[in-house]
């Protein structure tokens, strides 16, 4: 745990960790399109690869195995990038099923996890809410799932980004 006790961690969250965890959740969407985007085109990269090695090995001339191995080095980051989201996409999914505070799950469900507007969000959270009402429920679940985040070390890996 490099030298911190599970207490540090559970400690109550930074504002630091907390617009970490905001962050995060406000990336969501993008880090499961990045995912999606690869489990669709998974079989073309994969054949990328394939077909590339396959060539490069047959053909000595530099340059088109240059462009070989840059079509190799394209998919290969595509991969890692999509398991990387897959990775943080599914963590913050788990820390949000985690808030306790069912009210405070729905409204990071609705706006984070879903993509709502915070107009959208307020009208789904039970109509005639007052906004200072939502805003503290969405405080509440952010700062649960910075917690919980930074338990797991995700927050300290995502700040060194």
């Amino acid at each position: 745990m490099n030298g911190k006790t599970a207490m540090t961690y559970l400690a109550k969250p930074t504002t630091d960790e907390k617009k970490q965890a905001q962050r995060l959740l406000r990336n969501y969407m993008e880090l499961k399109r990045v995912v999606e985007d690869y489990k669709e085109h998974e079989e073309l990269i994969k054949t990328t690869l394939y077909e590339s090695e396959r060539t490069r090995r047959l053909d000595g001339e530099d340059l088109y195995g240059n462009r070989t191995a840059n079509a190799v080095q394209v998919a290969h980051n595509q991969k890692l990038a999509a398991e990387e989201c897959e990775l943080v996409s599914g963590a913050i999914e788990r820390a949000v099923g985690m808030i306790r505070d069912d009210e405070a799950r729905q409204a990071v469900t609705l706006r984070y996890l879903k993509g709502h507007s915070y107009s959208e969000t307020l009208y789904y959270m039970r109509r005639g809410e007052k906004s200072s009402t939502l805003d503290r429920r969405l405080n509440d679940g952010v700062s649960s799932v910075a917690s919980t985040l930074k338990l797991w070390g995700l927050l300290a890996w995502e700040g060194k980004a």
